[in-house]
């Protein structure tokens, strides 16, 4: 069963969700670093594909879920040092690997490139390592702060994406979960996007130096994901085009196998 609990943090609680295996661990804890404008309830599909031998542990990022509230132009470096504060509370000085998801990755990268030697490993999928002019064009919309309006039009374009336009896989259920957590953000919704696309990609991608595998998806992120696996030396592309869709929902078997064979391989 998934619980939940709270670490302090250098801007407030930071809440989290952890899944332990049966048997007592035998693996580093694996951290799982979420999408914006979502939270690590993201990760709740695939926490028990990959609880297998390790703790899993789902953190939310500053102003996001059930952590408190952050200010609305936050950068990576700030979630990644939130993070650490979690991995300290949990995990203490033992070595940890990590996985996250599109904008996750940003702060996965961070983590390892950054005083990152307790950062063992990387397990990366879909990264937005967008080059400049691109992150220039998409910064003004994207990290818009969000307007709540007494017309309940302001809600449409999260609810066209979240429930009009839900895979069949993704049970009203689930997709309204995560349609209701975006929003627990307030005028705040968009933050995520502000550090993502204010992040020095080319600068601090090179600094990781702990083994990294890139997973790649036939999604919007495919190329760039590609040009990821270019700027980290430590980087292994694997492409699985035929993953197509809610990679960590209905595809969660399969990405979590990635993961798990690379996170693994060293103890065979």
């Amino acid at each position: 069963m998934i619980r939940k609990g709270y670490s302090d943090g250098p801007f407030g609680q930071i809440h989290w969700r952890m899944l332990e295996p049966e048997q007592p661990p035998s693996r580093p804890d694996l951290y799982c670093l979420h999408p914006a404008p979502f939270s690590g309830l993201a990760f709740t599909t695939i926490m028990p594909f990959l609880a297998r031998g390790r703790r899993v542990i789902a953190p939310d990022f500053p102003g996001h879920g059930g952590s408190d509230s952050f200010r609305p132009d936050p950068v990576i470096a700030e979630y990644a040092q939130a993070m650490r504060a979690v991995v300290a509370d949990l995990s203490g000085q033992r070595p940890v690997d990590i996985t996250a998801f599109h904008s996750g990755n940003l702060v996965a990268t961070e983590m390892a490139g950054d005083r990152g030697a307790q950062v063992r490993k990387l397990a990366l999928v879909d990264v937005p390592a967008f080059a400049p002019d691109v992150r220039a064009k998409f910064l003004p919309g994207a990290a818009r702060p969000f307007e709540i309006t007494a017309d309940i039009l302001c809600l449409e374009k999260a609810w066209d994406l979240g429930m009009t336009k839900r895979l069949p896989s993704q049970g009203p259920d689930r997709s309204f979960a995560m349609f209701t957590e975006q929003l627990r953000h307030g005028t705040a919704m968009n933050a995520a996007f502000h550090a993502a696309f204010t992040y020095d990609v080319e600068g601090r991608l090179p600094m990781v130096a702990c083994p990294a595998l890139i997973l790649a998806t036939q999604s919007g992120l495919l190329e760039a994901t590609r040009r990821a696996a270019g700027l980290i030396a430590s980087a292994r592309l694997v492409e699985r085009l035929d993953i197509k869709r809610a990679v960590l929902d209905e595809a969660a078997d399969k990405t979590a196998t990635e993961i798990l064979t690379f996170l693994d391989e060293d103890s065979r």
